[in-house]
């Protein structure tokens, strides 16, 4: 599994990423696209510039993607995704498992609403994939149908795409919700 499963055999779905070559220590921006389990295409108009290890990030994600080119035509890269698919640079003190878990994520009142996948999730926090984020409030409500009751999230980053939460377990009751200063963080 990979950060981007999300696009995985998805034939029209693609993405902007940040592509990181540790052989000649350049960034170039690019788009993702033909994501499958054992690789991608990258294509940016620098493609040319990229060599054989290269990191690509998806979003505002602290993590990278480990892969190597392996062709470049023009503007198109092809790219395997390494096997032993470690993160290169992880700022979260636990491990992320890639799952694909369909959530709600409404505001407290619950009155504006978007469904998405979450992607990847610890125990302290999650990456969702949805449309519509930066139209939600910081403080979110996660339903996820197994739950019995929603769980308490707060955006740590976002774009248009995909977030990182927060996940806020310890509140005593989510009537406790229905006011930032009773929000136990």
């Amino acid at each position: 599994m990979h950060a981007l499963v999300h696009l995985q055999d998805k034939a029209d779905a693609s993405e902007e990423v940040l592509v990181v070559d540790f052989d000649n220590l350049t960034c170039v921006a690019a788009v993702v696209s033909n994501v499958s389990e054992w690789g991608c295409r990258l294509t940016s108009d620098d493609a040319a510039e990229l060599r054989k290890n290269i990191g690509i990030r998806v979003g505002e994600s602290g993590t990278l993607v480990k892969a190597q080119v392996t062709a470049v035509k023009g503007a198109h890269a092809s790219v395997v995704f390494l096997k032993n698919d470690k993160s290169v640079v992880d700022k979260r003190r636990e491990r992320r498992n890639n799952v694909s878990i369909p959530v709600k994520l409404t505001d407290k009142d619950g009155t504006a609403e978007i469904s998405g996948v979450i992607v990847d999730a610890g125990a302290n926090g999650c990456r969702i994939s949805a449309v519509g984020l930066a139209e939600l409030p910081d403080k979110v409500m996660l339903s996820i149908k197994k739950f019995d009751k929603p769980v308490l999230g707060e955006f740590v980053w976002r774009n248009d795409s995909s977030a990182g939460l927060r996940l806020v377990w310890d509140t005593q009751d989510m009537s406790d919700v229905a006011s930032d200063d009773n929000v136990a963080v």
